[in-house]
């Protein structure tokens, strides 16, 4: 996606976010076993603030420590002031500007934008989830199509399941695990695909269409959302080796 795309929704899911999380800090986040959204609000500012830091570097800059309110009541302010500095950054620095980043590639502000855009709509579903009382993610699939709260358009949700793999899985440096066949991702509102092999913390990557041992189908929003662990894999069409579905579980989120 472009720039100023990612940009806009880093801004809007940031906005959808703190609403969200406004009147429900003490709520438990289904998605995110043992967490309140106070703790969800609390390691997104963190990470808004640390990427703040490493923005000028293309080294990793240590010693940050973040600092955070001591009253809950707090916490939505302090929020508000971290992604809204990084915001500011984003919109005034060139995207080729030094920026530290755990993978070792582009170390540039291209890479940080397109991950806190990714890095805060997946939260974003988070409180929404918390937000409605979904005691589970199993749990979605009882709900309505319709009331799942997606917000996604298939060409964000299309560049998150390209990011999954390439940068957050694909991207560690000490990447480890298999999967015990391929598995085929097929997109049925846009144009994409994807086959995934991962060998020994080997992945590689094909976007052309190919038979897998296992394939799953969804929207580009449904499966964004799988590839995070954020719907139940029985929400989508599922086909061949379900041992290949579910080891997808077992890889780095």
């Amino acid at each position: 996606m472009e720039r100023n795309e990612l940009i806009n929704y880093f801004k809007l899911e940031c906005q959808k976010f703190a609403e969200l999380c406004s009147a429900v800090l003490d709520h438990a986040v289904p998605s995110c076993p043992g967490w309140t959204v106070q703790d969800l609000v609390e390691h997104l500012g963190s990470v808004h603030r640390r990427a703040v830091f490493r923005i000028g570097s293309d080294v990793d800059p240590t010693g940050y420590e973040i600092t955070l309110p001591t009253e809950s009541s707090e916490m939505l302010d302090w929020f508000n002031s971290g992604w809204n500095n990084l915001l500011q950054i984003f919109n005034t620095h060139p995207q080729d500007y030094p920026a530290w980043n755990w993978s070792g590639k582009n170390l540039t502000l291209e890479w940080t934008i397109r991950r806190q855009a990714h890095e805060v709509a997946i939260h974003r579903f988070d409180a929404e989830l918390a937000h409605m009382g979904i005691p589970s993610v199993s749990a979605i699939k009882s709900l309505p199509a319709e009331s799942i709260p997606f917000g996604f358009t298939p060409e964000f949700a299309q560049d998150g399941i390209d990011e999954r793999l390439e940068v957050t899985i694909g991207g560690r440096r000490n990447l480890t695990g298999s999967l015990p066949g391929s598995l085929h991702l097929h997109a049925t509102d846009c144009d994409a695909e994807w086959t995934v092999i991962m060998t020994d913390g080997v992945i590689t990557i094909d976007k052309n269409h190919r038979k897998a041992d296992a394939a799953i189908r969804g929207t580009a929003s449904e499966l964004y959302l799988w590839s995070w662990g954020r719907l139940p894999s029985d929400i989508l069409q599922c086909f061949g080796d379900f041992e290949v579905i579910d080891g997808w579980k077992k890889l780095p989120a």
